[in-house]
């Protein structure tokens, strides 16, 4: 039992911790701000400056908003581009080709089979993080296979309804290299943009997914985000329109109103580089979606009718969600610009996470400008479009040859590319969708999955800087 002095003493000791107790936290809170937060991390030698336009306008100096490349120059490249066979572009407007059932069902078994079994080999897993098995292949295959009985298969004309993706296998499965890692999926090929056109070949055995051709890739789309258009000719006057009445998508994504009247276009995402058309002055009621026009844009949105046919909705876009009446004139403001909205957004490989890997940010920002460029990194470097191997070249002369591209210019490595900025201090400077870099205490890499600014002298996982890297360096709005 204790005595009171005991008592009294044990009470003063506790007094004088709780005194210490006050007094260490005041002495915390004098030398730490009050208002201390996470501040925004950039990579090394970069500034918060240098994530605005106008840095790089300024020491750039000339004329900014001079034209580039006017829309008669942009479509005699996309054309080039079409004709060229390494680009692997897709001739929509003219494609015709009649699909035989049997030797397509054969190709694709024989395809997809192969390059599951490479990724099994691999070690890659499942999205539950067990290695791919033998029984989710086979599933997978036999679900590429077109069950209908029909011999042969007329091209169907088909309109994106919502943001998708195009995918390597029908399925739903992810795929990928790192146990876990569901941000990251193989099975991911591409980003298809509301009011996209696409070529549809054959449909999968569950009924669940085409098979189609978009204008720069191939592959699976889910079938309840595509309508189906009663001709080719409602297809093309979907997507194929006047220069005057497009309204394009220049930010990374913005969001229709939310609405119970017309469910099918609520909350809709719109991701940069959508094109849709403008309804015609006096087209339309005095109600869209049940409310008034007033300070907004009136477009056509593609929906997809009860019965998988494609319908014409009118929807309204505000006039300063990110849009722009035509397409934007291509000059080094606008490129810079519309690169830099992306800046800090998620890294998507394929498409995926409604976002980009590197060549899709380079083709969404060209896109805005009505370029069209090729899928991957290796179709993009295969462009007719201006180009300057520099696969040999000291790391030197590529820094002459870069000292003399304007902004905008893609630089291309084995398995990405970036779009030029500038020199600052002896060093050059990139922007681009990274997924990783080499780790700066020179093991292994660092994950980054943003679209960043960063200099050419940082390293890739084999050390290598980016700089050396480079072997190809491309203005791709230039073609002589």
């Amino acid at each position: 039992m204790k005595s009171k002095c005991c008592f009294a003493m044990s009470k003063a000791g506790k007094g004088l911790k709780t005194v210490a107790t006050i007094a260490a936290s005041v002495f915390m809170l004098a030398v730490q701000p009050m208002n201390a937060v996470a501040s925004v991390q950039y990579m090394p030698d970069v500034t918060a400056e240098m994530n605005t336009p106008e840095f790089w306008l300024m020491l750039r100096g000339g004329e900014a908003d001079t034209i580039l490349a006017d829309q008669g120059t942009i479509q005699r490249i996309n054309a080039a581009n079409l004709a060229n066979e390494k680009t692997n572009m897709n001739d929509l407007r003219n494609y015709s080709e009649i699909t035989d059932v049997m030797s397509f069902n054969a190709r694709l078994l024989e395809e997809s089979g192969k390059d599951l079994k490479s990724y099994q080999e691999k070690g890659y897993f499942d999205r539950y993080g067990n290695i791919l098995s033998d029984e989710l292949i086979q599933a997978i295959v036999l679900n590429t296979q077109n069950q209908t009985g029909v011999q042969s298969m007329a091209p169907m004309y088909g309109i994106a309804v919502k943001r998708s993706l195009l995918c390597a296998f029908p399925t739903d499965a992810i795929i990928t290299d790192e146990q876990g890692d569901l941000n990251f999926d193989y099975n991911a090929l591409s980003g298809v943009r509301v009011n996209e056109p696409l070529v549809i070949r054959t449909v999968s055995a569950d009924g669940q997914w085409y098979y189609a051709l978009s204008a720069n890739c191939s592959g699976w789309v889910k079938v309840s985000d595509v309508a189906i258009c009663s001709s080719k000719s409602e297809w093309l006057n979907a997507w194929d329109i006047p220069a005057e009445r497009c309204l394009v998508v220049t930010r990374p994504r913005l969001m229709l109103a939310e609405s119970n009247t017309n469910p099918e276009l609520s909350n809709l995402v719109l991701t940069m580089g959508t094109v849709l058309e403008q309804a015609p002055a006096g087209s339309i009621g005095n109600r869209i979606t049940n409310r008034s026009s007033v300070g907004n844009y009136v477009v056509y949105i593609p929906v997809r009718g009860a019965d998988g046919r494609y319908i014409k909705e009118t929807a309204l876009v505000s006039a300063i969600a990110g849009v722009h009446e035509g397409y934007l004139p291509l000059t080094t403001r606008n490129i810079i610009t519309v690169a830099f909205n992306m800046l800090g957004e998620t890294y998507g490989w394929g498409g995926m996470l409604s976002s980009n890997d590197c060549s899709g940010y380079m083709t969404d920002v060209y896109r805005c400008f009505g370029l069209v460029l090729p899928r991957n990194t290796t179709w993009q470097a295969a462009s007719d479009a201006f180009n300057f191997d520099v696969t040999d070249l000291p790391d030197e002369q590529k820094a002459s040859i870069l000292n003399n591209m304007p902004i905008g210019s893609i630089l291309f490595l084995k398995g990405h590319e970036m779009m030029y900025l500038g020199m600052v201090n002896g060093k050059y400077y990139v922007v681009s969708a990274s997924s990783s870099i080499g780790s700066f205490d020179g093991t292994g890499t660092m994950r980054t999955r943003s679209v960043i600014i960063n200099t050419l002298d940082i390293q890739r996982a084999n050390r290598a800087t980016w700089m050396n890297s480079i072997y190809k360096m491309q203005i791709p709005y230039w073609m002589f």
